[in-house]
């Protein structure tokens, strides 16, 4: 259960690395919203009940946090360089600089929240909450 929880939690991550059209298409999107909700529910529920306590269903939390995360930074990018940010893996043209820091920031940022939110679910329950 423990490993299925923490990979389900790098869903959103998964989904920018290797298919990020289906974060920025609207019917793809939805559905990456209901999913990653659906699980963020399902981390809630399962951190409170008394089978799962002590367990990673912290991770599931992550999803729809990171989701949140990849919105708001293409937000900040489409503002400032009026385009969609491109995909920099294996890719060493010049001029993709502003889309490597895009996509370092993201990714950094999405693997500390996927991790922080695993241990923080842990520590609470540690805590009695």
């Amino acid at each position: 259960m423990d490993l299925f929880c923490f990979f389900s939690g790098g869903l959103v991550f998964t989904i920018a690395l290797f298919k990020r059209e289906l974060l920025i298409l609207k019917r793809s999107s939805e559905i990456v919203l209901l999913v990653s909700g659906a699980l963020f529910v399902a981390g809630l529920v399962l951190h409170f009940t008394q089978a799962t306590r002590d367990s990673t269903s912290g991770a599931l939390l992550s999803p729809l946090l990171s989701l949140g995360l990849f919105r708001l930074f293409r937000r900040i990018f489409i503002q400032r360089f009026e385009r969609e940010p491109r995909d920099t893996w294996f890719n060493w043209q010049a001029g993709m600089g502003a889309d490597r820091l895009f996509n370092i920031v993201y990714f950094v940022s999405a693997s500390c929240l996927w991790m922080f939110t695993t241990v923080a679910m842990i520590e609470l329950d540690n805590a009695g909450l």
